[in-house]
Formats: C-alpha cells, structure tokens, sequence
C-alpha cells in the first residue's frame, strides 16, 4: 500500500497557538511537531494496531512541498494472507466516493474541506494542475460502478453517480 499524509496548515492544534499576527509559516517549529505527532499516530495505527492487517515491512520518508508543509509518503508491505485480493477487497479500504451529509458530517466536511482536488478548471485557471485549459491529473474522473483492477497501474476505483455533489 502506498500512503501520503500532508500536513494541514488549517489543524486546529496549528492555528489555535498561532499569535494574532502569525501565519503558519512563520512557526515551522510548531508546524513540524504537530505534523510528525500526527504521522507517529497514523503510523502507529498502521504499524501497531494493524488497521489494514499484517505488515511485514515498511518505510516512509518525510519531505517538504512547495509551499513549505511537510509531506510523508509511506510504503507498507502487508502479509500475503492480508493483502487485498480484487475490487471487492478494495473498496473495503478506499472509498473515492463523497459520504451522505445527513447520515456522516463530521466525516463530509473533513473530506469536503481537505481532501478534494481544486477548484480548477473555469472556476481557477490559475491552479497549479492546468495545463492547456485541462486538469493535468486527470480531474475529474469518471462515474463508475464498480472498482476495476488495471494491469500495471493503479485500480480504477468505484464512484457511482448517486447525485451527491459539492461545489466550493
């Protein structure tokens, strides 16, 4: 399994110290702690507690974007007896699909706050990912009702159209 963790500038442990005239770049000292708190949890989780079964090996590095948050990227290695075995085991630990508001918001505004692609395209022209007019990395993608393994590349994961939508 291949994992990424971004660091939030928006985490409340962040801005909630942050003097009145602060940004979140000027504490990259509070930044990083809360950043590697946050991956020691998650790894944890991952490592200790075995949330997707078994690892039997792992490493993850640490890496700083752009705009100067810390990134990690992770690699597990799960036990032959734990690791997903098609689309039906996939979709037991990705989900690619937007949750009922009604029945999860808490877990709707996370997903909808921090982990959607954009604005691009007319709404931003401007955003990092356009190239010619196009989103560079393939947003957005197509409806589909059932997750489907691809030889030599990533799965192509479900995402039905059950008419959920959200707009920034």
């Amino acid at each position: 399994m291949f994992i990424t963790m971004t660091c939030n500038p928006k985490w409340e442990e962040i801005v909630s110290v942050l003097k009145p005239d602060e940004i979140t770049n000027d504490r990259p000292d509070l930044v990083t702690r809360v950043f590697v708190g946050k991956l020691q949890h998650l790894l944890d989780e991952l490592l200790k507690k075995g949330i997707f079964g078994e690892v039997v090996a792992d490493i993850h590095v640490i890496e700083w974007q752009k705009r100067g948050l810390p990134h990690a990227h992770i690699l597990l290695i799960l036990h032959s007896d734990h690791k997903p075995q098609g689309p039906d085991e996939y979709d037991r630990m990705v989900s690619a699909e937007l949750l009922d508001k009604d029945a999860h918001p808490t877990l709707f505004e996370v997903v909808t706050s921090y982990m959607l692609h954009g604005p691009y395209g007319t709404i931003n022209r401007h955003c990092p990912c356009m190239a010619d007019d196009i989103c560079s990395k393939g947003y957005p993608k197509a409806f589909t009702e059932h997750t489907t393994d691809t030889i030599g590349s990533y799965p192509t994961y479900r995402r039905r159209d059950d008419g959920r939508t959200f707009e920034r």
